[in-house]
């Protein structure tokens, strides 16, 4: 990995007179004193990374010392002296391991696995769905940290996540260094996949590696989730990117005055089980559940990402209002403190490898699927549950989600926050009732929804993945670019009394130096144009003036 400062090292020649130390800038003819230290900063200059500056002379060194004698060598560079800005459209080099022909290679902090305590079965489910896709898309490295011969993270907690790398870093008690550190060295991206923020935020002052975030659906964390989005976003930079899992999140945080840019919607793959049909679920199901209207009755699915006290009182209402129909109800706080639902409601969780491999059967036998837009409503579970051909009726204030878009309806309802959900309870039973009857719009959107499992496969979340760390190295050249651009460049013709001679150049506002001519054009173009079309303006000028001299 290059040193991501924004300098390279100039021309210069390294001499020692009287004891001390000095370097002469061969462009502007300087001549600076310099320390032990920055003599041998000097040498690694722009040929090794940061990371690898620092760790080569802290055996030699105190730490602070070595970002002292950088940051005066690259303040030095701001005046002009011993370095100059890189020209970014030839060493920015977004994509560089298509270039390479490898994998681009993502630092995945595995910490997140102590909180699978914590979360749903399901969550945990996708996470580990999401790293065996992604290792086949891109080389996974992880860290560990051993400290007199204790490791931060058992061998165990990697079992089953795919090819992940692992890079065990020996550290000493007070160590100065903490993990973000170490994603310095030669990481394309990181990818955080925790939920709880305390460590994850730290990786945010790595320079110039981007970092893609997923936030989860999760509904017991429903009342934090509008904190820890909000904390993601205060701590971006330009070229990271905030993962959620349904289009409505994304909305919700538009509506908090989050930019647009940075967040990206990623819904989560789906897994489908064997089809056995519906007529067998549905017998199943009621045998099950011991319960036979699910075999006799039309049987709708709610998938809840309600507070949970809600939640209660509006399963009861619904069910009151429909006692004709059988209602299946996914929720995994209910489906464990809610002791006696209505007796035409079940309610269900997947909290284990047996639990989840029935719920495919529950899933085939719903002939409509209901679910509210609001933060902790799992899309994966919506999306799993239509894919056997099941229309939806979204419960929405933004309208038909894309993700379903052409596979059902929508009644208009209002959510202010944590419980706060209001909706026309006669109006949802109407809709769900004429949805159940057949139709040629019903037949139509049972077919979209059947489509649903070609869209949303763990293959499409992974080229995701690697395509926003893609986009966010050219968003590190964007930046870069409107950087250098804070110091107008002015066009003008230098007059060499030497020579007699004029030559058109530039002179640079914010270092009160001349630039080659094609130096600042190349830095101009590039802030609409890539460098294979700039270097296809120089060769077509080039070739022009080759003619005119011809003539």
């Amino acid at each position: 990995m290059k040193l991501k400062t924004g300098y390279r090292l100039k021309q210069h020649y390294k001499f020692e007179k009287g004891g001390r130390k000095y370097v002469t800038d061969l462009e502007t003819n300087d001549i600076i004193q310099v320390n032990d230290v920055e003599w041998e900063i000097l040498d690694r200059y722009g040929t090794q990374s940061l990371y690898k500056i620092v760790e080569g002379l802290k055996e030699k060194y105190k730490i602070a010392s070595i970002f002292n004698g950088i940051e005066r060598l690259e303040r030095l560079g701001q005046q002009g002296s011993l370095l100059s800005p890189i020209d970014e459209t030839m060493e920015q080099t977004p994509n560089s391991w298509k270039r390479e022909n490898r994998k681009p290679k993502l630092l995945v902090p595995f910490h997140f696995t102590k909180e699978k305590t914590s979360l749903d079965y399901i969550t945990n489910l996708n996470r580990y769905q999401l790293l065996i896709h992604l290792a086949k898309a891109a080389e996974l490295e992880t860290l560990t940290f051993s400290e007199a011969g204790k490791t931060d993270i058992k061998p165990e907690d990697f079992q089953g996540f795919g090819e992940i790398q692992i890079r065990n870093i020996e550290v000493e008690e007070g160590s100065a260094f903490s993990p973000p550190w170490y994603a310095m060295d030669g990481y394309d991206g990181i990818l955080l996949l925790s939920q709880f923020l305390t460590d994850d935020l730290l990786y945010y002052q790595v320079p110039n590696v981007p970092i893609v975030h997923c936030i989860e659906d999760i509904p017991k964390l429903q009342g934090s989730t509008l904190e820890t989005l909000l904390n993601v976003c205060a701590f971006q930079n330009t070229n990271d990117t905030l993962v959620v899992r349904a289009s409505w999140v994304k909305e919700w945080l538009m509506e908090c005055g989050v930019p647009r840019g940075n967040v990206r919607v990623i819904p989560n793959g789906i897994n489908i089980g064997e089809p056995i049909g519906k007529p067998l679920a549905k017998q199943h199901t009621a045998v099950l559940f011991e319960k036979p209207i699910f075999a006799q009755q039309p049987v709708v699915g709610l998938i809840s990402g309600f507070e949970p006290n809600f939640g209660m009182k509006f399963i009861s209402e619904f069910a009151r209002a429909n006692p004709h129909l059988a209602i299946f109800v996914y929720d995994p706080f209910l489906a464990e403190h809610y002791t006696y639902p209505p007796k035409n409601v079940v309610i269900f969780r997947a909290d284990d490898d047996e639990t989840h491999s029935i719920l495919p059967i529950f899933l085939q036998a719903l002939d409509l699927v209901c679910f509210p837009t609001i933060p902790g409503t799992p899309l994966s579970l919506v999306l799993e549950a239509m894919a056997y051909g099941a229309p939806c009726v979204a419960m929405t204030t933004y309208g038909l989600p894309p993700e379903v878009e052409g596979a059902g309806a929508v009644v208009k309802s209002e959510w202010r926050g944590f419980g706060n959900f209001r909706l026309p309870m006669p109006e949802l039973s109407n809709t769900i009732n004429q949805w159940l009857k057949p139709s040629p719009t019903r037949a139509e959107c049972e077919n979209a929804a059947k489509r649903v499992a070609q869209q949303f496969t763990w293959e499409k979340v992974a080229q995701d993945i690697v395509q926003s760390i893609e986009e966010g190295h050219q968003q590190s050249v964007n930046a870069y670019r409107r950087g250098r651009n804070l110091s107008p460049s002015v066009f003008c013709r230098r007059y060499d009394p030497g020579t007699g001679t004029t030559e058109s150049s530039v002179y640079q506002l914010g270092t009160n130096r001349y630039d080659c001519l094609k130096t600042a054009l190349i830095e101009m173009l590039a802030e609409q144009h890539t460098s294979a079309e700039i270097e296809a303006v120089f060769k077509h000028f080039q070739g022009k003036s080759s003619t005119s001299a011809a003539k």
